[in-house]
């Protein structure tokens, strides 16, 4: 009797494991059939696109070659920049283009565009002589910071300029005489800006003082030698004489000029640059061509046609 129960017991269990069994099973022919479904989407979704990849380079290509060669060897690019700075330097990422010009028309017409791109237009720009690096996205970030009303960070000790020694007197305020002929400048062009503020000359004195200085220093600086940690103390020094009510406005107004010709004396070298280098693309395509300009009119001969094109007459 137990035996039978026993036995009854074990079908049952049997029964119920394939049962079980038929249920994953299903459940995984279920998610193979999904998959299967997404990856044939996918490959379909990527043929799409790579046929639009290959029509688009076919498009590229088609245009390289009806490019006029003759223009080409003929024709030099030249930048007129009437103002450069010699400390400024424009550095690559890249090795440059100094390969010399070898293969087929097969492999010049498939120059990469970006990689172009990439070789004509440097990622970075330094200035060696200020150890800066300049990109592309941190110029408008910089020339908001112009505008920034912040903790001022300038001092005496920020100056090339000995501000002991012999003083003058000029309207309320005592002035090294270093500062004298500056702030003489200054009056003459714009008045006493200083003569809007009711606080105490204890309190702008110093103020005062630094505006000056950084007046001086752009007066004995040229462009190249202006780097942005100069541009911001300046920015702070500017910034502490308005805050006191001095009318220097102009100074303001000035100091954005003098930022924004700072990022385009930049400019100009990257401009040099990919001058240089269009330049040597040129010759190159030049020497390309008269490596080959003697079979490629048998090239075109085949162009969308079978190598048995012209066997049968």
């Amino acid at each position: 009797m137990h035996s039978r129960v026993s036995n009854h017991e074990a079908s049952n269990k049997q029964i119920g494991c394939k049962g079980e069994l038929r249920k994953i099973k299903k459940k995984k022919n279920k998610s193979e059939a999904r998959d299967q479904q997404l990856k044939k989407k996918e490959f379909e979704s990527f043929t799409v696109e790579n046929g639009k990849l290959e029509e688009l380079i076919e498009y590229l290509i088609a245009g390289y070659r009806q490019v006029p060669a003759t223009d080409l060897q003929k024709q030099e690019i030249s930048v007129d920049l009437s103002y450069s700075h010699p400390n400024f330097d424009v550095k690559d990422e890249e090795q440059g283009m100094n390969s010399e010009v070898q293969g087929n028309v097969e492999e010049l017409d498939g120059i990469e565009l970006d990689d172009l791109r990439d070789d004509l237009v440097p990622k970075k720009v330094t200035n060696p002589e200020n150890s800066l690096i300049i990109e592309p996205n941190s110029i408008a970030e910089f020339l908001l910071k112009i505008d920034e009303d912040v903790a001022s960070n300038v001092d005496f000790s920020d100056y090339m300029i000995c501000f002991n020694g012999e003083q003058k007197t000029i309207g309320r305020y005592s002035f090294p005489i270093s500062l004298v002929p500056t702030v003489e400048r200054i009056m003459k062009a714009y008045g006493d800006v200083s003569a809007s503020s009711l606080m105490s000359t204890n309190i702008t004195g110093k103020i005062y003082l630094l505006f000056c200085a950084t007046i001086k220093e752009m007066e004995d600086l040229e462009l190249h030698q202006v780097t942005q940690t100069k541009m911001l103390k300046w920015r702070d020094a500017i910034k502490d004489a308005l805050r006191v009510n001095f009318k220097v406005e102009f100074a303001m107004f000035h100091l954005k000029k003098v930022a924004r010709a700072y990022f385009g004396g930049i400019g100009e070298q990257v401009l040099l640059s990919i001058n240089e280098k269009l330049n040597s693309l040129y010759k190159e395509r030049a020497k390309a061509l008269e490596g080959f300009k003697d079979f490629l009119a048998n090239a075109k001969d085949f162009d969308g046609q079978s190598v048995s094109t012209g066997l049968f007459p």
